[in-house]
């Protein structure tokens, strides 16, 4: 996600990081899956345009792709 990239550069490894979501917590969730598994993550029609949403928003281009490419 690279939306994070620039506050985790700043920090030091000795400091906590607080990081604050503002969208639907199973959003949230499915997107951190994605990473870490892609091929287990499902887009349907019930969450393609909030992951696309959000994807776009953190700078997650391969799932913003995808998405459209779900989409059209």
């Amino acid at each position: 996600m690279t939306y994070f990239d620039k506050y985790l550069r700043k920090n030091d490894s000795s400091e906590d990081i607080d990081i604050s979501v503002h969208c639907d917590v199973n959003i949230f969730e499915w997107l951190v899956r994605f990473l870490k598994k892609p091929d287990e993550c499902k887009l349907d029609i019930k969450n393609v345009i909030s992951i696309l949403i959000s994807s776009e928003f953190l700078g997650m281009a391969r799932l913003v792709d995808l998405c459209i490419d779900f989409a059209i």
